[in-house]
């Protein structure tokens, strides 16, 4: 069975409740003659994290870089645009082409967005049908006297149930954004000069760019790149990504980069902390000058680092990244 938009979803909330449910799935037939030779079988080895494309060995140890969201609508420029983006990139693109064999692994997240996006204005509308300027608060008293209502009527009651679920995990209430990183757009793609750096790193290590969409599903945000602010039972890309947690645990540090450091970054390193062992927590490396914080949040970016040096990261600047 299908989930579409005019369904009502299942959900699981911060506190564990979960409202609604159901699954089905179907599996299509073989159509492979009997005269075919079966090809060979190649063996997986299960315990790794299928981040990797499977003809590629999965490298253990060393240096694992996490970029989060470098994408060219969060620079300068861009229909979200965050202060110092640019210098910041350009500050990571350096260190990685200083240091192309230095680096064992590198994940970049990349926020992916369909126009019809919760925390996007065509998602909303007022009684007159306008819908809401971006930076636009949309609290659950709005939404239940009809201030701003979902543009799909069918849509009402998820809304109600997701602002609710918002306030139970006390991170950020409904905000409408710019609309950014839509999937297709030039906007979703890596800035140019660390697109660039990437690139070199691939060559020179006969590697791949680990690449982890987030923000796909239209019906729930996500900031962080590891899982949505409110998670949807029904759509798994909503969840907690195992997969890229084990890929990072495999190396022996992790450096942490991106935009915006009060937002994204901020959630993705909080939700890494909430799942790495205590005993590792200086393994995690925030580079604090290869991020920045979105106007008028400078202070949940300060909150943060200053959490998270409590919290025993190590928090440096680029110039001590590779100590020699």
């Amino acid at each position: 069975m299908t989930h579409y938009l005019g369904q009502l979803p299942s959900y699981r909330f911060a506190d564990g409740t979960q409202m609604g449910g159901g699954q089905a799935k179907s599996e299509a037939p073989s159509h492979a003659k009997p005269e075919q030779t079966k090809p060979a079988e190649v063996k997986q080895d299960t315990k790794t994290p299928d981040a990797y494309d499977k003809s590629f060995a999965y490298k253990k140890g060393g240096t694992a870089l996490l970029i989060i969201d470098p994408q060219r609508d969060f620079h300068e420029g861009g229909s979200l645009a965050v202060a110092g983006a640019t210098a910041d990139s350009s500050r990571t693109a350096k260190m990685i082409q200083d240091h192309l064999g230095d680096i064992h692994q590198i994940s970049v997240t990349l926020d992916s967005h369909l126009k019809l996006h919760i925390a996007n204005p065509f998602f909303w509308k007022n009684k007159e049908g306008q819908h809401p300027p971006p930076f636009t608060l949309i609290t659950e008293k709005e939404i239940s006297d009809f201030t701003w209502v979902p543009s799909r009527p069918e849509l009402l009651q998820h809304a109600i149930e997701y602002v609710r679920g918002l306030e139970s995990n006390k991170r950020f209430s409904l905000l409408v954004w710019p609309e950014h990183c839509l999937i297709g757009t030039p906007g979703h793609n890596v800035e140019e000069n660390l697109n660039v750096a990437l690139q070199s790193w691939s060559g020179h290590n006969l590697d791949i760019v680990n690449y982890v969409n987030k923000g796909t599903c239209p019906l729930t945000e996500m900031y962080s790149g590891l899982k949505a602010d409110v998670e949807l039972n029904h759509d798994e890309s909503t969840q907690l990504n195992r997969k890229l947690v084990t890929r990072l645990l495999e190396a022996d540090r992790v450096l942490i980069c991106g935009q915006a450091l009060s937002h994204c970054v901020q959630f993705t390193t909080r939700d890494l902390v909430a799942n790495w062992p205590k005993q590792r927590l200086k393994d995690l490396v925030l580079i604090e000058d290869q991020c920045s914080a979105v106007g008028g949040f400078e202070k949940a970016a300060v909150d943060f680092v200053a959490d998270m040096r409590a919290a025993g990261l190590t928090v440096c600047k680029t110039a001590d990244a590779f100590p020699k």
